[in-house]
């Protein structure tokens, strides 16, 4: 699954001498809710009719099931359902039914012990079709002719296979599932597996059987139906195809052509070919606050705007998005799919493991994208989040699965992918690609835990792996590597990077570094435990390449001699220089100048990712001014650094240039707007009302540079001028967009205007909690007071799944001590195991409430001595 956090596009914006200890061992686990384990699925036979008119449907599962030990019940899981007939094959009387709604469980219990052996449960059920992306849910969206469509899809993971059919719903119990629906004439069913029969039943309808599933965990289970078309290719013995809503075809092409490479790549890369007989990517209408994506074993949802391109509308991001995110969720069909965790607490098995393949075969295939550069943003917004309060380890307790849905966050994913990039870059890229062919072979359409994939990868490589990666996924935090000259080379020691006091406990870690220097490079484990003399001299870069997950502290001595070699640096120790000074400034450990000084001397010709990463870094620190004098001579220093870049690229695009210039020429723009810029907001303001007039004068990336410079400046009339534009489109994204846009607003009136349009029943029920966190990002403690005082109705929008974290998520850019508070009175309304998502965003406000107090005094003090 490609997740989203709430205000992920805001993420980089916050965020004594280490004692050695033993290496982390796991911790005591807390007892998990989960199913008893007298009774086992085999195969599930579920047949489904929808009503999509009325958002319901009912459904019949016959459940082929083993009772393992004697019992006078059978317990499953189910949510939302409500049940008719049940039977047993061989009992005669009907079980009682009790259902348990907060643990969503069904258990059916007979009056005779059930001895063991094989038997058949057959259960008659109906449910309910949600409007948001969870269990059986709709899409609505206006065909091509203007008439009103809905088309309906599944999402079931975490934990919402049980909203579409009573099932043992845990990632390790894999089953047999065989699809049948009855549908619409005219509508096309989408499943895991192909159709194996397809017969009329009554007047206008259709039985469609789909052919057994491979044995597999139930959140991998998928349907659709809809009024689809498909575009296919093969590859080898795979048909591969994208689905659509009728007439988007051609918007699908790129995604079809990148699937088609990316299967062939993993295909080879894993060694072992993809199992199933066909592999569809499926696109819906809207949005969710959650994922972006799904891996569907056979059948991949997408959103459309991770799927589908429009020349008019699409810019070079959205192009490299779609290759990026096509690319996750096929390496899925192996991790994941073919092999999956045993339980929640290995999630990032499936997903770090996929972030960083996507990365690895996006570079594969774009080299020119310089992937690699960009993902180490999402590597920092990690680093942050570990470094404070509310962080958890790599490998997490799951106890159950409400705090499953709070595991998908940058922890799992982004570091979970750089330590994974790390120990690639440790043990060479033959050794770890043996590795993982090997467990793939090994544990296919089985379970697995972490330490699976570290027996084999040690078996493939002479170093041995095992005990560092033990290191990075069972503690929490980020190791920092301090650097000293010393006789014969540098010395470099380990501590702990905390960005609050609780987070400095001393730990150690072995940490694999690189060590580049003008007379040659060095390669080894430094710990806590162990420091280290590298025989480097001169103007040493460590954590070379930037493939570590760890910070560099440079003593004083070391980075006046490295910093003025900053335009000679290769682009990843730049941008590793650049982030790396910013965060130690903000903890104390350098320097705010540090940065300060890298981003005045920084060229506005270098690479265009390390460009943009400045931008946005210049951008993110403004914020912390805001109400203060400081904020004109930040603004005019930041302003000095960015508008060289953008007068070099222009407004427009030009013939033939590379997709990272476009991108870059969007960010700085969109910067130098939010610093307020005359002369950029006056330019787009113009660009808009020639828009206004001629609606072809804009398109791709150029006008969404323009729409969201003149949103954030927006006066009434603009306001509703964007409002029109999103009542009027035609276009769901788009649509989405000029919604959020909306929300964009630097206008307190306009924002509170903005939060009441959200709830009024206008936007879509997935276009409203969009709405409300685009406010957030301008004005976090409105918004959170708002969907406080609105909780029944914005939770109504929200997935079940996901209505803990929503609200603290929106309350996390807050800079008002209060809000704090507010949080405090909030976590005891939310089941104790979803509460770490409000220490994560109460260690977030009071980290920027520290940045405010004590960082930004000193960067004033700074600017006024050495200006723009």
């Amino acid at each position: 699954m490609k997740f989203l956090a709430v205000l992920a596009a805001f993420v980089l914006s916050f965020g004594s001498p280490a004692i050695a200890t033993p290496a982390p061992t796991p911790s005591v686990k807390a007892q998990r809710i989960v199913l008893p384990t007298d009774v086992r699925p085999d195969r599930y036979d579920i047949r489904i009719t929808p009503d999509a008119a009325n958002l319901r449907f009912a459904g019949r599962a016959d459940i082929a099931v083993t009772v393992v030990r004697a019992t006078d019940r059978i317990v499953l899981n189910a949510a939302d359902l409500t049940f008719g007939k049940v039977s047993l094959s061989g009992q005669a009387a009907a079980p009682r039914i009790e259902q348990d709604t907060r643990q969503e469980t069904v258990a059916f219990v007979f009056p005779k012990r059930l001895e063991p052996g094989r038997y058949t449960l057959s259960i008659d059920y109906a449910g309910k079709i949600y409007q948001q992306a969870s269990g059986l849910f709709a899409l609505d969206y206006e065909g091509s002719d203007g008439a009103p469509k809905r088309a309906l899809f599944t999402q079931f993971q975490n934990s919402d296979g049980r909203r579409f059919a009573p099932m043992w719903d845990e990632p390790g119990i894999k089953s047999v599932f065989a699809l049948s629906v009855v549908s619409p004439e005219g509508q096309m069913p989408v499943s895991n597996m192909p159709v194996a029969s397809d017969v009329a039943e009554g007047p206008g309808k259709r039985a469609v059987r789909f052919q057994d599933s491979p044995k597999m965990s139930s959140y991998l289970l998928f349907f659709a139906l809809g009024e689809f078309e498909r575009i296919h290719q093969r590859v080898g013995q795979t048909d591969v195809g994208v689905v659509v809503r009728k007439g988007d075809a051609e918007k699908a092409r790129y995604a079809l052509e990148s699937a088609v490479k990316l299967l062939a790549y993993f295909n080879d890369y894993f060694d072992t070919p993809y199992p199933l007989p066909k592999l569809d990517m499926i696109a819906g209408p809207g949005q969710s606050q959650f994922f972006a994506a799904m891996e569907n074993w056979g059948a991949i949802f997408y959103f459309d705007y991770v799927l589908l391109l429009d020349p008019k509308l699409s810019s070079e991001t959205d192009k490299q998005n779609v290759f990026t995110i096509i690319a996750h969720e096929i390496a899925h069909q192996w991790f994941g799919n073919l092999v999956t965790m045993e339980w929640w607490d290995d999630l990032w098995l499936n997903e770090g493991f996929a972030s960083w393949m996507e990365n690895k075969a996006t570079d594969h295939f774009h080299p020119e994208w310089n992937i690699w550069l960009s993902t180490q943003a999402g590597q920092q917004g990690a680093m942050r989040l570990d470094s404070r309060a509310g962080t958890h380890p790599v490998i997490t307790d799951i106890p159950d699965v409400f705090a499953a849905a709070t595991a998908f966050d940058a922890i799992t994913y982004q570091k979970g992918q750089a330590v994974i990039r790390m120990l690639e870059a440790y043990v060479g890229e033959d050794a770890f690609r043996a590795g993982v062919r090997s467990y793939i072979r090994k544990h296919a359409y089985g379970n697995t835990v972490s330490d699976d994939l570290w027996v084999e990868l040690d078996k493939a490589s002479s170093r041995k792996i095992t005990g560092t990666a033990h290191d990075f996924t069972l503690q929490a935090g980020v190791p920092m590597i301090r650097v000293q000259s010393t006789t014969g080379g540098i010395l470099m020691t380990q501590e702990r990077f905390g960005a609050e006091p609780s987070q400095r406990t001393p730990r150690t870690w072995r940490t694999p570094v690189n060590v580049a220097g003008p007379n040659g490079q060095w390669r080894g484990l430094v710990s806590a435990a162990a420091p280290v003399t590298a025989p480097i001299a001169g103007p040493v870069v460590v954590n070379a390449g930037q493939t570590g997950y760890f910070r560099t502290a440079y003593s004083a001595e070391l980075w006046a001699r490295l910093a003025p070699e900053f335009a000679g640096l290769q682009p990843a120790d730049q941008l590793g220089l650049l982030y790396d000074s910013r965060a130690l400034g903000e903890i104390g450990v350098a320097p705010m100048s540090d940065f300060l000084a890298l981003a005045r001397n920084a060229p506005a010709t270098g690479d265009p990712v390390v460009l943009r990463t400045l931008s946005d870094q210049l951008a993110a620190l403004d914020w912390l001014f805001e109400g203060r004098a400081g904020r004109t001579p930040y603004r005019a220093f930041a302003v000095a650094r960015t508008a060289p870049i953008a007068g070099r690229l222009g407004w427009d695009a030009k013939p033939g240039e590379p997709d990272n210039d476009a991108i870059l020429r969007r960010s700085v723009l969109t910067t130098l707007g939010d610093l307020g810029d005359a002369a950029t907001i006056a330019e787009a303001r113009r660009r808009f009302e020639r828009y206004l007039a001629d609606p072809t004068s804009l398109r791709g990336a150029g006008r969404r540079t323009v729409l969201s410079i003149v949103a954030s400046t927006a006066d009434e009339k603009t306001w509703e001028a964007i409002h029109q534009l999103a009542k009027g489109s035609k276009d769901i994204t788009d649509r989405a967009r000029l919604y959020g846009y909306l929300g964009a607003s630097s206008d307190p009136v306009l924002a509170e205007r903005t939060l009441k349009l959200a709830l009024s029943g206008e936007p879509s029920p997935t276009e409203a909690p969009a709405i409300i966190a685009a406010v957030a990002a301008s004005f976090p403690e409105m918004a959170y007071d708002f969907a406080i005082a609105n909780r029944a109705k914005v939770e109504a929008l929200l997935e079940p799944t996901q209505r803990a974290s929503f609200f603290p998520q929106i309350a996390t850019l807050s800079r008002d001590p209060a809000t704090l508070d507010k949080l405090a009175a909030y976590a005891p309304t939310i089941p104790a195991s979803s509460r770490g998502e409000v220490e994560k965003a109460a260690a977030a406000i009071r980290f920027r409430l520290g940045l405010i107090q004590d960082r930004v005094p000193e960067m004033e003090r700074w600017l006024a001595a050495n200006g723009g």
